[in-house]
C-alpha cells in the first residue's frame, strides 16, 4: 500500500477555519449508543458460533416515503421491440416488477391491446416482497409476475401492450412457458445495431463459456415505473443534462459502444476497446447491476439488453458444484486463483444484478448462481471483527457489505429462510462489535459506532493506528440500506449514520495549495483515531468523491430519521458533489482512436456509478 500520514490535527485546524467563516461546524451526539446489545451470530468460517440473533433488541424505524403510496389496480404501457431479423409471430416472455402492496393475487394481472381489448396472456408468480423482520409484510405482496404474450413481428416490428392490475384476468394463453423454459423464447445474441460499436458486448471474444442467448422480442417499461418499482432502492431521474450525459456517456465505454475510430485493445486500462476475454476486475462491484442501473434511469431498451447480456455472462462464470476446483460453489471462477486452496474472491461473488435480471426476463435459470453467491459468501466471508492481536487475515467493510447484499438478494430470490437469519446474524454481529468491542479494540464510545480495525487485516499494510476505509465503507452502505428497505431495522440506520458522521468529520481533506485541486474537496483513501491516509495523494483521491459522497447521503437521510443534526454532512455533501462532477468531466478527453469517455479502470464504473444509482433520489430528501 502507497499510503501518506496526515494527523488529524491539520484537517481539524483547517475545519475550523472554514466553520469561523460560516463553513459549518461539528455536530453533536452519535448515534451508535443505541441499539442491540449482545448477540453472536451464527456460526461460519472464522465467525464463531453462538446465541441466536433474536435475542438482539431489536428496534424498527420505518422510512414512510421509500416506498411509493399502494395503488390496488392501474395500467403499466409496455413497448415490444423485435430482436433484427426476427419475423412472424412470436411467443414473448417478460418480468413486469410491482412496487410493494401493489399486487397479491397474480389472477389480477392481464395484459390489454393498447385499446384496452384483453389479450390473451399467461400470468407466473416469480417473486414475493420479503420483509426480515414483519411477517405481516413478509411475502404477502408480489414482487414480480411472468408474462406471456404472442406478437407479430412481421406486422409490428415495435409495438405496445398495456399490464393492468386489480382486474381479473380471463382470457389464457396457455403457451405452455414456465420460468424453468423462458430460454425457449430467446436466440443467439444479435449483431450490435446501427450507430453502435462493432465491438458492443463482445462477450463472443470469450469462447470459454456459453454463448449468450437474449430474447427475440425485447420488452421495457417506462423509466418512472422502473424507478419505483424498488429493484434495489428508490430512485429519481437524472435532470441535470451534464450529469446524465456523464452517466451515459461512461455507461456506453462500459459496453465498449465508443466511437467508431476506436479499434485496438486496450493495453493498459481506459486506452483502447474493452477485452472481455481478459477482462476481470471489470467484475467488481457488480457490473450486470450497474448496468441495470442504467435501465432503470432511461426505460430505454438499449440499456436492457447491455444488462442482459451481462447477466448472462457473468452468471455463466459462477462454479454451481465441486467440477471446477478449487473454486466453491458461488466463486466467480474467472477470476484466477491467488494462493493454493483460494476457494474463490468473494468480493467478485455478486447477485444483487442476477436478481434484477431474475425480476425482469423471469429467467428462473438464474435462481441457482443467486443461491449459491449467497450460500458462498454467507459462508467464507468473515464478518465478525478479528480478535485484536490478529494481524493476518482479511477483513474489510468491502466483504462485509458483499456478505450482507449476497444472503439478503438469496432471501428475496429464494424465500429461504436461512439466508434471512444469516444477513439478521451479520448485523447482529456488527452491532455486538461496535457496542461491545472485542477484547484489546477501543471503547464503545471510542469505536463511535465504525468497525475500526487493524490495518494488517486489511489490506495487508501497517498503520499507527486502527484503520477504517470510507470507499469500502460506501459499498458497505449501499448493502445496509437495501437491507434496511426491506426490515426497517434500526441497526441499519445507526450504521449509516455514524459512518456517515465520522467520515463529515473526519475523512474529507483538501490542499489548498495545489494549483490545480486547490479549491476542491477528497475523501481520504483511509483512517484512522489518529491519521488520515492518502492513496498517493489528492488526484488519487477524488475518485472516491461520488461513491463517499452516496454514503454521506445516506448517513444524512438517516440521522434525520433518528432525530439527528445533519450540518456537517450537508457540508462535504456539497463539497464532494463539486469534486465529482469536475472528476468526470477531466475524465471526457477528445483523442483520436481512443474512447471520449475514458475509464481507467473499467472498474472504475461500477464504483462511480453502481453505488450512487440514488443520488438524486437523496438529493430530493
Amino acid at each position: 500500500m502507497r499510503r501518506r500520514f496526515v494527523p488529524f490535527i491539520a484537517v481539524i485546524a483547517a475545519a475550523a477555519a472554514l466553520s469561523a467563516c460560516g463553513g459549518g461546524g461539528s455536530d453533536s451526539g452519535t448515534s451508535s449508543t443505541t441499539g442491540g446489545s449482545g448477540a453472536t451470530p451464527g456460526a461460519t468460517a472464522g465467525d464463531g458460533a453462538g446465541a441466536s440473533p433474536a435475542s438482539v433488541d431489536v428496534v424498527l424505524r420505518s422510512g414512510a416515503d421509500i416506498h411509493v403510496p399502494v395503488e390496488a389496480s392501474g395500467t403499466l404501457p409496455v413497448t415490444l421491440t423485435c430482436s433484427p431479423g426476427t419475423t412472424g409471430t412470436q411467443t414473448v416472455a417478460f418480468g413486469v416488477p410491482f412496487p410493494r402492496g401493489f399486487v397479491t393475487d397474480v389472477a389480477n394481472v392481464r395484459v390489454e391491446s393498447a385499446t384496452g381489448v384483453e389479450r390473451a396472456a399467461d400470468a407466473i408468480e416469480l417473486a414475493r416482497w420479503r420483509h426480515f423482520r414483519t411477517p405481516a409484510l413478509d411475502g404477502t405482496s408480489i414482487r414480480s409476475v411472468l408474462l406471456v404474450v404472442r406478437h407479430d413481428c412481421s406486422a409490428a416490428p415495435s409495438g405496445e401492450v398495456v399490464v393492468r392490475w386489480g382486474t381479473a384476468r380471463t382470457a389464457q394463453a396457455g403457451l405452455g412457458i414456465t420460468p424453468a423454459t423462458v430460454r425457449s423464447t430467446w436466440r443467439a445474441q444479435a449483431a450490435p445495431l446501427p450507430g453502435e460499436h462493432p465491438a458492443t458486448d463482445n462477450y463472443s471474444r470469450d469462447t470459454a463459456v456459453p454463448a449468450i442467448v437474449e430474447p427475440r422480442v425485447w420488452a421495457s417499461l417506462p423509466a418512472a415505473w422502473l424507478m419505483k418499482a424498488n429493484l434495489r432502492g428508490p430512485v429519481a431521474p437524472v435532470t441535470n443534462a451534464t450529469q446524465r450525459g456523464h452517466l451515459l456517456g461512461f455507461g456506453k465505454t462500459y459496453v465498449n459502444d465508443v466511437e467508431p475510430d476506436v479499434t485496438a485493445f486496450e493495453a493498459e486500462d481506459g486506452r483502447g476497446l474493452i477485452d472481455f476475454a481478459q477482462e476481470i476486475e471489470g467484475w467488481l462491484y457488480d457490473r450486470p447491476y450497474a448496468l441495470w442501473n442504467l435501465y432503470v434511469q432511461t426505460g430505454d431498451v438499449k440499456w436492457a439488453r447491455h444488462a442482459h447480456r451481462a447477466s448472462q455472462y457473468y452468471a455463466s462464470w459462477i462454479a454451481r458444484d465441486g467440477s471446477t476446483p478449487p473454486y466453491q460453489r458461488g466463486a466467480f471462477r474467472k477470476k484466477p486463483p491467488t494462493y493454493t486452496g483460494d476457494v474463490g474472491d468473494a468480493k467478485y461473488s455478486l447477485n444483487g444484478g442476477l436478481f434484477a435480471a431474475y425480476l425482469l426476463t423471469g429467467d428462473a435459470q438464474l435462481l441457482d448462481p443467486i443461491r449459491a453467491i449467497g450460500e458462498f459468501v454467507g459462508s467464507n466471508v468473515r464478518t465478525r471483527l478479528f480478535p485484536f492481536d490478529r494481524d493476518s487475515g482479511l477483513w474489510t467493510e468491502r466483504h462485509l457489505g458483499v456478505a450482507i447484499a449476497g444472503t439478503t438478494y438469496a432471501y428475496e430470490a429464494t424465500g429461504d429462510a436461512s439466508f434471512r437469519e444469516r444477513t439478521r446474524a451479520i448485523v447482529a454481529g456488527m452491532r455486538e462489535d461496535v457496542t461491545t468491542p472485542p477484547t484489546g479494540y477501543p471503547s464503545a464510545a471510542a469505536m463511535r459506532g465504525v468497525l475500526f480495525h487493524r490495518a494488517e487485516v486489511h489490506e495487508g499494510g501497517s498503520t499507527p493506528d486502527l484503520y477504517m476505509s470510507p470507499w469500502m465503507a460506501a459499498l458497505l452502505g449501499e448493502s445496509l440500506w437495501h437491507y434496511y428497505i426491506l426490515s426497517d431495522d434500526e441497526s441499519a440506520l445507526l450504521f449509516l449514520s455514524d459512518y456517515a458522521q465520522l467520515i463529515a468529520e473526519r475523512a474529507i481533506y483538501s490542499e489548498p495549495n495545489d494549483p490545480h485541486l486547490g479549491r476542491f474537496w477528497a475523501p481520504y483513501y483511509g483512517i484512522g483515531m489518529q491519521f488520515g491516509y492518502t492513496d498517493s495523494g489528492i488526484y488519487d483521491d477524488i475518485e472516491h468523491a461520488a461513491d463517499v459522497n452516496g454514503l454521506l447521503k445516506r448517513g444524512r437521510y438517516a440521522r434525520r430519521l433518528l432525530g439527528l443534526p445533519t450540518t456537517q454532512i450537508d457540508l462535504q455533501i456539497g463539497r464532494l458533489d463539486a469534486t465529482a462532477t469536475m472528476n468526470f468531466e477531466g475524465w471526457v478527453r477528445v483523442a483520436a482512436g481512443l474512447p471520449h469517455h475514458r475509464l481507467a479502470p473499467t472498474r472504475k464504473f461500477g464504483w462511480w456509478y453502481g453505488t450512487t444509482f440514488d443520488s438524486e433520489w437523496f438529493n430530493g430528501k
